[in-house]
C-alpha cells in the first residue's frame, strides 16, 4: 500500500479508536483532519470521486476552497497559532463552540474517501458510516433511502449523545460477530490502531 495512504489510514484509525472510547475529541479531530487531507488526493488518483466532489455536485453554490475552509475550520484552529500573515490567530469564539459532534463529520468524510481509495474499510468505520447517515439523514444522497439507516438505528436523533454513541458501539459489536460481513473483501481486517513495523 502507498505509504501516504497508509499514513492516512493510521491517522483515521487512531482517531476512530479514540472517538469510540470517548477519549480526547481535540486529538480525534486533529488526527482525522490530517487523514482527510491526505486521503482526498488519493481517491482521485485511484479513479474514485472524493466526498468533496459529491458535495460540490449537490451544492453548486459552493467552491472547493470555501468548502475546505468550512470542513477544516476547527482543525486549522487547533493546529495553527498564527494566521497566513504571521499574526496570532483569534480562535477563542470558534473553539468555545467545539464539541465531539464535530468529529462525526470529519470521520465520516475521511473514511468515505479511504473506502473510495482502497475499496475497503474496517468494520468500525463501516458501521460508523451507517450510524452517521442515520444521525444526519439530511446529508444522505437522495438516491438512498433514509428508512434503511433509520431501521438500523431507530430514533437516534432523539437520544442523548452518550446513548447515540452507545448504539454505535453496540452495532459494531454485532457487526463484528457477523461472519459474513467480516469475511467480505470490503471489510479490512486490521485493527484501528496499528503497530509500528
Amino acid at each position: 500500500m502507498n505509504s501516504k495512504i497508509e499514513a492516512a489510514r493510521r491517522q483515521l484509525g487512531t482517531a476512530l479508536h479514540l472517538y469510540l472510547n470517548d477519549f480526547d475529541p481535540v486529538s480525534v479531530l486533529c488526527l482525522a483532519g490530517g487523514g482527510c487531507e491526505v486521503i482526498e488526493h488519493y481517491v482521485s488518483k485511484a479513479g474514485g470521486e472524493p466526498f468533496i466532489s459529491l458535495t460540490l455536485e449537490t451544492h453548486p453554490d459552493l467552491d472547493a476552497a470555501k468548502l475546505h475552509r468550512t470542513q477544516r475550520r476547527y482543525w486549522n484552529a487547533f493546529k495553527h497559532a498564527l494566521d497566513l500573515k504571521g499574526r496570532e490567530r483569534d480562535d477563542q469564539k470558534l473553539l468555545a463552540d467545539f464539541e465531539d459532534t464535530q468529529n462525526d463529520h470529519m470521520l465520516f468524510i475521511g473514511w468515505y474517501d479511504y473506502a473510495q481509495a482502497v475499496n475497503k474499510m474496517p468494520i468500525e468505520a463501516q458501521v460508523h458510516q451507517a450510524w452517521y447517515l442515520a444521525l444526519y439523514p439530511e446529508k444522505l444522497d437522495p438516491v438512498f433511502s433514509k428508512e434503511q439507516f433509520e431501521s438500523l438505528f431507530p430514533n437516534l436523533k432523539n437520544l442523548t449523545r452518550a446513548k447515540q454513541k452507545l448504539r454505535l458501539k453496540n452495532a459494531i459489536r454485532r457487526a463484528r460477530a457477523n461472519k459474513k460481513i467480516m469475511r467480505d473483501p470490503r471489510t479490512e481486517q486490521r485493527a484501528l490502531i496499528l503497530g509500528w513495523p
